[in-house]
């Protein structure tokens, strides 16, 4: 099982660079007109970038913080690493891949089976099991919570947005158990120049028959 703290990353960042058919998908939502509008120009936005770096600060509902990098260059390279933690999350071309240690086995999920499957991918799609609940606005935010519609007993999740540019500034997860844990990103920068490097694999923690990091 993939560890929280990294789910919770893994999750919102997957909603974050998807594109949808807005209007199909939240056609039966209760949505109003100028919440679509808000979501298509939230579209709009994260569709225009092929690459993201940022930091992240992770509270957990007892306060604990973690805080690390996240790198994406799509089509299919991600790297989460976290600061202070033997922990690094890499995509090779089948896997997602954590390592948790220098010494210890690495932990492989199938890529299409995570939400970075879809985060990775050259064109992307919401699941037409996400549905938007709710829309929100104040002087310079736009927040908007989702479920899973087959599963919304599960938990919500409020994406942040800045009104004004559209940023994505966090998120909050409430769980099943009506916990948060909140994710504050900041100093993100897309469309910028990455290393290769970010995204290499240890060769000695492959799976055989897992590829590269090469798309």
């Amino acid at each position: 099982m993939i560890p929280i703290r990294v789910f919770s990353i893994l999750v919102a960042l997957t909603l974050f660079v998807g594109s949808a058919p807005l209007t199909a998908a939240l056609e039966t939502s209760g949505l109003t007109a100028e919440d679509r509008a808000d979501l298509g120009r939230i579209q709009m936005k994260i569709n225009s970038f092929r690459t993201l770096s940022t930091r992240f600060r992770q509270i957990s509902p007892r306060g604990r913080t973690s805080q690390g990098n996240i790198f994406i260059q799509r089509p299919g390279q991600l790297r989460v690493q976290f600061d202070h933690k033997q922990m690094l999350i890499l995509t090779s071309r089948l896997w997602l891949i954590v390592i948790q240690d220098q010494q210890g086995e690495p932990q492989y999920f199938p890529l299409n089976s995570t939400p970075a499957g879809i985060l990775v991918r050259s064109n992307v799609t919401f699941d037409r099991d996400i549905q938007v609940t709710r829309v929100q606005r104040n002087s310079d935010k736009i927040l908007v919570t989702i479920v899973r519609r087959k599963a919304h007993r599960q938990g919500k999740m409020t994406l942040i947005f800045e009104r004004e540019t559209l940023n994505l500034t966090g998120w909050t997860i409430i769980d099943a158990r009506g916990l948060p844990t909140r994710v504050l990103l900041s100093e993100t920068r897309l469309d910028v120049q990455l290393k290769p490097s970010l995204f290499h694999v240890p060769q000695d923690r492959i799976r055989p028959g897992g590829g590269g990091s090469d798309r």
